[in-house]
């Protein structure tokens, strides 16, 4: 492919990962207007938001592997179709059942799109481009994963909730428009296809197990027996999903692509990332228009901090990561991500919003320099490049499913302990609650981060050690 097709087809890909990336986020904002307009509970309208993420993350291995035999191109420019109508019906749905029909149709496209892209771009590019090209795309995918509340505020200033899904259309005609005229045209081969069917749905039901008994504990106790028994289920369940990929002969994930430590605590330490990242959507809405009172135009302005410092620190970080490698830029972004942090542990309503701004422009500095991308897939074999891209992809969205979950808990577990009563609710005669939830929860995503630092800087030793030894033999 000409370089010029190289970046076109960049280009179309990342667009798609963009939107289906920024649907996991976006709704955050919109979920007090669904749940307006439908008549339904808040709790139940934060479905349209878990629904989305949860499918995705059951699906994502399926089309990995699927992708690998039957090609990566045919399953992204399906799943791209797909997304665009289920965003589409999305935007037509007038009751909360029709919305979330359409977000597992809308989650069935993205999970496509999600499992191919980085192969796509991987068997695209020179390996001495991969930084860079992986750069590119993680910048569009982080700015869709953290500028979600920020756009969608923008958007439901001048418009409803539907156009949060709307938008996606035109946008997903252009890009697969691009994709079909760049493209190579691959025949599909569909007698060849082999499928773990057993491996599949024991981790698909693990999957759907976790966050059930994740979510039914935020509404009854984590304590409760019922689910107790769920997550050990789900534990069962991954046990057994492990047991059988050993024996299969066509195993759905081939479990010798975690022999490489810098892959598997590459895909370990963008989950921490990510689970980090939602915080931010979870939080920072509520307290920008419960506590400080301000529009949802102006909120989503000022959460716009974190996409715009983004763009400019992803591609710097990707190119850097030609040169010196994405561990070393990565191992210096988490500790960028401290100021940030420990500004949200420590804000009051009274404080300036520049202090708060500034805050959320040093995040979207530490989250762009972050290369998890690279780190992962340079990391995966060549045999190993479209589970890798699948993998990679089911990291973030676990970390974004988990963040959402961890995020929520935490902040009505906060409000609890501060009011001496079980809420999950916004307390608005005690804001007070709130912010002491929000200090409490973002201590531990400090905590989150020192864990991504330890697992870094324990595989920079190892690399270190590596090329020591083989300087000694040599």
């Amino acid at each position: 492919m000409q370089t010029r097709d190289r970046w076109i087809m960049l280009f179309a890909t990342s667009m798609v990962s963009f939107m289906s990336t920024l649907d996991a986020s976006v709704v955050n904002i919109a979920v007090p207007h669904i749940s307006r307009e439908l008549n339904v509970p808040m709790n139940e309208a934060e479905w349209v938001v878990s629904v989305y993420l949860v499918a995705i993350c059951a699906l994502l291995i399926f089309f990995g592997r699927l992708a690998d035999q039957i090609g990566r191109i045919p399953v992204f420019q399906t799943g791209t179709v797909i997304f665009v109508l289920g965003s589409l019906t999305c935007g037509l749905s007038s009751s909360l059942p029709m919305l979330l029909a359409a977000r597992l149709f809308q989650a069935l496209g993205s999970s496509m799109v999600m499992a191919t892209n980085f192969g796509i771009i991987t068997q695209t590019f020179p390996i001495n481009e991969h930084g860079r090209a992986l750069g590119v795309n993680s910048t569009v995918v982080q700015i869709g994963n953290v500028a979600g509340p920020g756009i969608g505020g923008v958007i439901l200033a001048v418009a409803n909730w539907h156009w949060i899904f709307w938008i996606n259309v035109p946008i997903g005609i252009i890009a697969f428009l691009f994709g079909h005229r760049i493209f190579p045209h691959e025949s599909v081969t569909w007698s060849k296809v082999q499928v773990d069917w057993s491996g599949y749905l024991t981790f698909a039901a693990a999957v759907i197990s976790f966050f059930v008994a994740i979510y039914w504990g935020q509404a009854v106790g984590f304590a409760t027996p019922g689910v107790i028994a769920l997550f050990i289920f789900a534990a069962v369940l991954v046990a057994v999903f492990i047991w059988i990929e050993k024996r299969v002969a066509t195993p759905l994930l081939q479990l010798g692509i975690f022999r490489s430590r810098g892959f598997t605590l590459g895909i370990i330490s963008a989950m921490l990332v990510y689970m980090v990242g939602y915080f931010n959507n979870v939080v920072m809405p509520f307290y920008l228009q419960e506590t400080l009172a301000l529009s949802s135009a102006t909120a989503g302005l000022i959460l716009m901090a974190v996409p715009l410092l983004n763009m400019v620190s992803a591609p710097t970080g990707g190119i850097i990561s030609d040169h010196i490698g994405a561990e070393k830029v990565s191992f210096y972004a988490l500790f960028i991500f401290f100021v940030p942090l420990i500004i949200f542990v420590m804000v009051q309503p009274g404080w300036s919003i520049a202090v708060l701004i500034f805050g959320l422009a040093m995040f979207g500095v530490a989250n762009g320099a972050f290369q998890n991308n690279p780190m992962i897939m340079d990391n995966a074999g060549p045999e190993y490049q479209g589970i890798a891209g699948s993998l990679a992809a089911l990291g973030r969205n676990l970390g974004m499913a988990m963040g959402l979950s961890l995020a929520t808990s935490l902040v009505y577990l906060g409000m609890s302990l501060r009011a001496g009563k079980h809420i999950t609710a916004y307390p608005r005669s005690h804001p007070d609650w709130f912010v002491f939830a929000m200090h409490f929860s973002y201590w531990f995503a400090v905590a989150l981060i020192v864990a991504a630092v330890i697992l870094i800087g324990s595989l920079l030793r190892y690399q270190r050690r590596a090329v020591q030894a083989n300087q000694s033999e040599d």
